[in-house]
């Protein structure tokens, strides 16, 4: 596998079952496998890793993804409350915007407005903004596969190694 996309400066983020997952269906693919390690690792490097991850965590518990719904690095408090996210002291405005804006994209991407965008805007700036989306693309995609994987082949064995995949600091 490739890490190109990863700097020299980078911390390790433990997402393992889901890569796990992932190297074990694409074992007799190993150019497809690499360009997803790198579209994963781009997307850490791209924005905040905490705010990534805290919206990962919240894709992960809309599309019913409970392997994907853990972190190790984010305050325990705030994980507990991510679901009452709109109301919880625990987030501030940055992070409201944000997991607002990951909410539509995952519901219903064709129907994220413009007042969705300008809170993200307001907080990321216009570069954020487009590297928020697309790293937001990647960790939705990444998701997804796994899911739709574990159903279409669920006696699948997947490796009970942990993957790091790392990502910029």
């Amino acid at each position: 596998m490739s890490s190109s996309a990863v700097s020299p400066n980078a911390v390790s983020r433990t997402v393992a079952t889901t890569s796990a997952h992932i190297e074990s269906m694409l074992v007799q693919h190993p150019d497809v496998l690499e360009r997803l390690v790198d579209a994963d690792a781009g997307a850490w490097a791209a924005t905040d890793p905490d705010l990534l991850d805290l919206c990962r965590l919240r894709m992960a518990m809309l599309l019913g993804h409970p392997d994907e719904a853990a972190s190790d690095h984010l305050d325990p408090e705030m994980v507990a409350a991510l679901a009452s996210w709109p109301s919880s002291p625990l987030f501030d405005d940055s992070h409201r915007a944000c997991l607002a804006f990951t909410e539509q994209f995952v519901i219903d991407v064709a129907s994220l407005d413009d007042d969705l965008a300008a809170g993200v805007l307001e907080h990321l700036g216009g570069d954020g903004l487009v590297s928020f989306t697309n790293a937001l693309l990647v960790m939705e995609q990444r998701i997804r596969l796994t899911l739709v994987w574990r159903r279409l082949f669920p006696d699948h064995a997947v490796p009970a190694t942990a993957t790091t995949v790392e990502e910029a600091s």
